[in-house]
C-alpha cells in the first residue's frame, strides 16, 4: 500500500502458479500502463485468503482476472478516445 500511487484507488492482484507466469498475464498491462502496483499471488492458500479478506487498510482488493475490472481514464486518454470517435464518425 505504501508503493501505490496516489490515483491508484484499489489493490490490484493477480492469482498464479508463477510469478513469471503472473508477471507476463495480459491481465497486468493495464495497470503497468498507469503505473499501478500490482500483487502477485502465487502459493496455493493466497487465492483462498484473498476470498476472505475484501479490504486492507481502507483499500478495496480487486481481481484482475475477474469481470468488470474497471480503471479511470486520465485526460489525456479521454481526449484520444474523442479523437478516435470523430475519425470514425462519418462511417
Amino acid at each position: 500500500v505504501s508503493r501505490m500511487p496516489e490515483k491508484q484507488k484499489d489493490i490490484y492482484f493477480i492469482t498464479g502458479e508463477s510469478k513469471e507466469a503472473v508477471a507476463n498475464s495480459p491481465f497486468v498491462e493495464q495497470c503497468k500502463k498507469r503505473g499501478f502496483e500490482v500483487l502477485f499471488m502465487v502459493d496455493p492458500i493466497d487465492e483462498y485468503a484473498v476470498q476472505q479478506l475484501k479490504e486492507y487498510d481502507g483499500k478495496k482488493l480487486v481481481s484482475l482476472t475477474k469481470e468488470g475490472v474497471n480503471f479511470e481514464e486520465t485526460e489525456d486518454e479521454k481526449k484520444a478516445w474523442e479523437e478516435k470517435v470523430k475519425t470514425y464518425e462519418g462511417l
